[in-house]
């Protein structure tokens, strides 16, 4: 199985991306990512996260709304997805995730989508989706996005050697799956079950998150 991350940003400027698998690479080009992803794809089952944070959680009480969701700030840092970078990020990747599914789908049509990593991707067409979670270490600038990329595929390789008890860094009762949206939206799904489907949260040491 092929594993590939996207670390969200600007396009050209801070986006970099990396793909470990039988046919392995990274870089910063997305189109050239979404044409490596498609090769992936249609050889293989692939699981793909974007570093981003790709859904909001749901909460009842008014002072808590923007608050960390639960699992975000530990380790002694506090970046929630609704501060500053966080919110930045999480916008960015409201237009440059559906860019990704779509040009994806056009390539791969026949290709299926879900968020469940607990069963197993069956073979090529199949694609598993996911949020990486980078965070608190220093390393080289200039290889920064592409690092992060690697960082999170490696961590949810060790994950995945046993499914059933990977659980989700960051974790909430209930949520707005915004990937799930994107999904629908670019045509991976057509179950509206998804908007509120929890999505596994990849956590790999690294920079602050959303950084």
């Amino acid at each position: 199985m092929h594993v590939a991350v996207i670390d969200i940003g600007k396009p050209g400027k801070n986006l970099g991306w990396a793909i470990s698998g039988p046919t392995p690479g990274d870089g910063t080009d997305l189109d050239r990512c979404i044409d490596a992803l498609a090769r992936s794809l249609k050889h293989g089952p692939l699981a793909l996260g974007f570093e981003a944070p790709t859904w909001v959680p749901i909460r009842m009480d008014p002072a808590r709304l923007t608050a960390a969701r639960n699992g975000e700030c530990d380790h002694g840092i506090s970046r929630p997805f609704s501060a500053g970078a966080g919110s930045t990020v999480l916008v960015i990747g409201l237009v440059v995730v559906p860019y990704v599914l779509a040009r994806l789908r056009k390539q791969v049509p026949k290709a299926r989508a879900t968020l469940d990593w607990r069963s197993l991707l069956p073979g090529p067409g199949h694609l598993l989706v996911f949020e990486a979670f980078v965070t608190n270490q220093k390393k080289t600038a200039g290889a920064r996005h592409v690092e992060d990329a690697h960082l999170a595929i490696a961590a949810f390789q060790r994950g995945m050697q046993d499914p059933n008890s990977f659980g989700r860094s960051v974790a909430e009762p209930s949520c707005l799956n915004l990937l799930g949206a994107m999904l629908l939206r670019t045509g991976w799904t057509t179950n509206l079950s998804v908007l509120s489907e929890p999505c596994l949260v990849v956590r790999a040491q690294n920079n602050p998150p959303w950084d």
